[in-house]
């Protein structure tokens, strides 16, 4: 029988489903021990087919899904429970309207995020979206040289975003940024100010962690591009990393080892940033020198 966590249900964003689906697809394929070219010899699919179903390149087709399953043997209850997550996986989620804006990495994480345990962010160089504030982001990017047309509308899916501290059930936030992400008046001094305090108010919510790491610090495993780690309680979803730079995106899922070695750095930087109750006054200290002009 398929763990209550299978179902489709109406609080699981649609890419959430799509994960389960490719998920349990490959998992039993692997309970009958076969391999992927041998499971598409006895459907009479080309080896391309089930490969994208398994890696969601393309939507799984509920019918392909049940006579999938029945040829792994697996039983009619099991069958119609995964078919209705095919079903339910093929219809637009909350951020597909923002397509035009937003990358389908993007899309994926933002999703994610609704359903996650933990999310683990190292950002070194600028606020987490998450974090930001409206002329924050929009002063961002405007100076990232955004397409002018585009910016409302991303910074409307930024603040939506944002919603996600108004969920009944929210995951945990440990975040840990870099000095240069508090210490650049992006958008003038007053914009800064705001977002120093809004950083502030945000570190007090019960579900966030916030720490830092200063440039006193020096050379760090950190240094780099920023990462988010998503983690999930429900078995059938793998854990995550979501990996950004100016210029590009990309999603980490199907190597848990990776997935796994982002962890470890993660814990290496927990190590070498400040702890928790430093952080009000640190903050505290960089909007002094803000106002003073000693950026």
């Amino acid at each position: 029988m398929l763990m209550s966590s299978d179902a489709a249900t109406e609080t699981d964003p649609p890419e959430v489903m799509r994960r389960k689906l490719r998920a349990i697809l490959r998992q039993e394929r692997e309970r009958v021990g076969i391999t992927q070219k041998a499971a598409s010899e006895r459907m009479l699919w080309s080896p391309s087919k089930l490969i994208r179903m398994e890696t969601g390149v393309v939507p799984a087709a509920p019918a392909d899904v049940r006579v999938l399953l029945l040829e792994y043997g697996v039983d009619e209850t099991r069958v119609a429970e995964v078919v209705e997550l095919a079903i339910a996986s093929r219809r637009p989620d909350q951020w597909s309207e923002y397509k035009e804006v937003l990358s389908a990495e993007a899309r994926s994480l933002f999703a994610g995020e609704r359903v996650a345990k933990l999310v683990q962010k190292y950002e070194p160089t600028i606020v987490p979206g998450l974090f930001q504030t409206e002329d924050y982001a929009r002063a961002l990017l405007t100076e990232l040289g955004t397409y002018p047309a585009k910016i409302d509308r991303r910074v409307e899916a930024r603040l939506r975003r944002q919603e996600l501290f108004e969920e009944a059930s929210q995951p945990d936030l440990d975040f840990i940024i870099g000095e240069a992400s508090v210490s650049r008046p992006i958008g003038g001094k007053g914009v800064m100010l705001d977002q120093i305090e809004h950083l502030k108010k945000v570190s007090t919510r019960a579900n966030v962690t916030l720490r830092f790491i200063p440039f006193a610090v020096g050379a760090h495993p950190g240094m780099g591009s920023a990462f988010t780690i998503l983690q999930f309680s429900d078995p059938d979803l793998p854990d995550l990393v979501y990996l950004e730079s100016v210029d590009k995106e990309s999603i980490i899922r199907e190597d848990q080892d990776e997935v796994r070695r982002y962890g470890e750095r993660f814990i290496k930087l927990t190590e070498i940033a400040s702890s928790v109750e430093e952080v009000p006054s640190i903050l505290e200290r960089l909007a002094d020198r803000m106002r003073r002009g000693s950026y």
